[in-house]
């Protein structure tokens, strides 16, 4: 028969699971527990949602795709579309290099004007515009008799595009001439704007990281203007009259509100790597801390 002493001497083992229990079940370490969660779980969510870098000016590529409606309205009109391989002589036109490499390339097989992008520029992790210097594209109205001899010419510049994903716009510098002397500048204009807002595809216009290396990271945004293009309807009628068109009629309708086509986009960035935890992130551990320290307060 066991002694009483004997009958209360409990194995080690059996002593470390009773403990153990007691410790799951306290209510200030169950406490502990969900307040560093938690602190966890706001850092990572912090981090998902903002890479944390500043991103400096980035370069990129895009493109402007005019539609059949588009391509029908021009034709209607006797007018074409023209991209010079490089930038002309255009008197009184500003901020163009002449000589310069033309950002604008047209291809008429299949409606694409491509724009390569100089400067591309966002709002914390967001690509919000995207400009290309030395781009220019020429609307050309030519009136031909019946000996197919050009009796008159007008012509329409579209210069320095500048996409704006933010508002959902394209803006250019708007020029017009009848052919001879001297260009007649409308200043920088809204030329399209999709008619549903946002950024659809690719990124979604987010700027993602691709890497770090050498202090430095990298990052990639993409995305098209998610509605069809429409001309604003002060610069249309603006192009109608410098293209000795009627402001009324068929073809002035077809101008108006014709899908003009679509637009897509995509930049390049990079960034100083931070080398430290952002300062949000010891924010929130720090709540934790707080949290935990006032547990003990209370329980002591």
């Amino acid at each position: 028969m066991h002694r009483l002493g004997e009958s209360m001497n409990l194995k080690p083992a059996i002593l470390h699971k009773i403990g153990h229990h007691h410790a799951e079940n306290d209510p200030m370490n169950n406490a502990i527990k969900k307040i560093l969660a938690t602190a966890a779980f706001l850092a990572l969510g912090t981090a998902n949602a903002a890479s944390g870098y500043v991103w400096n000016a980035g370069s990129g590529t895009g493109s402007l795709t005019f539609s059949n409606s588009a391509l029908s309205a021009l034709s209607s009109s006797g007018s074409n579309i023209i991209t010079a391989k490089t930038i002309p002589s255009l008197t009184n036109a500003t901020g163009l290099t002449v000589g310069a490499t033309n950002a604008a390339v047209y291809t008429k097989l299949n409606g694409n004007v491509s724009l390569t992008f100089n400067d591309a520029t966002g709002v914390g992790d967001t690509l919000t515009t995207l400009q290309a210097a030395n781009s220019l594209v020429n609307i050309r109205r030519s009136i031909v008799d019946e000996n197919d001899v050009v009796t008159a010419q007008y012509n329409i510049y579209m210069a320095n595009f500048n996409v704006n994903l933010s508002n959902s716009t394209i803006f250019a510098d708007l020029y017009s001439s009848t052919g001879s002397g001297a260009l007649t500048s409308y200043g920088k204009l809204a030329i399209f704007t999709a008619d549903v807002p946002g950024v659809v595809g690719g990124t979604q216009g987010t700027i993602l990281v691709d890497g770090v290396a050498n202090g430095v990271a990298t990052g990639h945004a993409s995305g098209s203007l998610a509605g069809a293009l429409r001309m604003n309807t002060n610069t249309a009628n603006l192009i109608l009259t410098a293209l000795n068109l009627e402001t009324t009629g068929d073809i002035a309708d077809l101008v108006r509100n014709a899908n003009w086509g679509t637009t897509t986009a995509s930049g390049v960035f990079t960034a100083p790597a931070p080398s430290v935890p952002e300062p949000s992130t010891y924010a929130l551990m720090g709540m934790g801390l707080v949290g935990i320290a006032a547990l003990r307060r209370r329980r002591n």
